[in-house]
């Protein structure tokens, strides 16, 4: 047992010397590789700002150098607004007449046809208005008999003129009055062939008077409502609008018939389309702008609702510009800027390229291009780094934190 103990120790002793071993070399080969490449740059000569990378780096990032392009792009006008309907999509419901809420059919969100019925409402009012209909067109029909038999009466001489053109003054008033109240129940929603018919209703339909969605219901069961107080709020939404605003710099670019391209919060791809179809004459001194109205192309998406905020994007035309591959460029802070090979180092077989950063001004973008002018005057032969930028952006990091160190 004694001896088993012995060499269980021996070899765990033998195993952390090797494992030392190897951490000893593997720290080791770090520190040369480190120390190599301090060396290469001090024989390169490196100026503050600039990056060294040797072939081997330059091979496993895949870096790729190219040239500024001429290239086709769209001028776009950036613009935001928010979404709006046309007054004959939206609509507010309210009673012709007072009544108590009897049932309600719907609840925000409902879908409704042009007609369908909201609410139903009942009050003594509504009875009274189909029997004094009723009774108006009794009448009338007395009033006509009666009229006929004083003509013929008048012609044989055997009444007055006087009680003829009273009756025809009765009947004229019963006419106007059957009409009126048959107008009423019209607007009340009765069916006038049903009350015709001997039905009296003593609840009426409050329909909606579009196609669309039900936004708001601001009422309940049991609750009196008046002709001033708006019940329901609905939507139709297959139409909308956008309300642009655009400033003073822009406005010469904007013309009706443009296209543009819009997003909103809930989706940051700007796929949908509208067309400038107005663009207001009256110029906001206030934030310099005026407003530019658009037509929603084709409504396919549910989140587009009237108020929504979006971000658009007008096409003004194309121009010929100057355009590198939008991963070429990267950002540093505030400034927009490029990575351009200033030169190459060759010892002994072994390549060494050196990079500089350089500022440059952007413009327009479209189909991963982006319009480029640069703040200094640059050979035509330039070589500019065009794809895995982001590799010389970290290296470029980390040599900064190096130096700061």
């Amino acid at each position: 047992m004694k001896h088993l103990i012995i060499k269980v120790s021996l070899i765990s002793l033998i195993i952390t010397l090797l494992l030392n071993s190897c951490g000893f070399e593997s720290e080791d080969k770090e520190k040369k590789e480190k120390a190599r490449e301090v060396a290469a740059k001090e024989k390169v000569g490196l100026m503050p700002g600039e990056l060294m990378l040797t072939k081997k780096q330059f091979n496993v990032m895949k870096i790729e150098l190219g040239s500024v392009v001429d290239k086709n792009l769209t001028n776009i006008v950036k613009a935001n607004g928010f979404i709006t309907s046309p007054p004959q999509n939206k609509a507010t419901v309210s009673p012709v007449m007072g009544g108590v809420v009897k049932s309600i059919t719907v609840i925000p969100g409902s879908y409704v046809k042009k007609g369908q019925v909201l609410a139903y409402l009942e009050h003594p009012d509504y009875i009274q208005l189909q029997e004094d209909y009723l009774k108006a067109k009794s009448s009338l029909v007395f009033f006509e008999q009666e009229n006929d038999r004083q003509k013929n009466m008048l012609s044989d001489s055997a009444t007055s003129k006087k009680l003829m053109q009273q009756t025809l003054s009765n009947y004229n008033i019963t006419k106007a009055t059957l009409l009126s109240l048959k107008n009423k129940l019209q607007l009340l929603g009765i069916s006038i062939n049903s009350v015709d018919n001997g039905n009296i209703l003593s609840a009426v339909p409050l329909v909606s008077p579009i196609n669309g969605y039900v936004q708001k219901v601001n009422t309940n069961v049991g609750k009196f409502a008046d002709p001033t107080q708006i019940l329901f709020e609905i939507y139709d939404n297959s139409l909308l609008f956008i309300d642009l605003q655009v400033y003073q710099q822009d406005l010469d670019k904007v013309r009706i018939g443009q296209k543009l391209y819009f997003s909103t919060s809930s989706s940051s791809n700007a796929n949908s389309m509208a067309t400038v179809y107005a663009i207001d004459r009256a110029f906001d001194n206030t934030n310099k702008s005026i407003i530019v109205h658009a037509r929603v192309n084709r409504n396919v998406r549910k989140d587009l609702l009237p108020g929504t905020y979006v971000n658009a994007f007008i096409e003004t035309g194309t121009e010929n510009v100057t355009a590198l591959p939008d991963e070429a460029i990267f950002k540093t802070g505030e400034t927009e800027n490029i990575f351009i090979l200033s030169r190459t180092h060759i010892e002994k077989q072994d390549t060494s390229y050196i990079f500089s950063v350089k500022e440059i001004k952007t413009g327009i973008s479209e189909a991963g291009y982006t319009q480029v002018s640069f703040l200094e005057n640059m050979p035509s032969v330039v070589k500019i780094v065009t794809k895995e930028t982001y590799f010389l952006v970290s290296e470029k990091n980390k040599s900064q934190s190096g130096e700061l160190d």
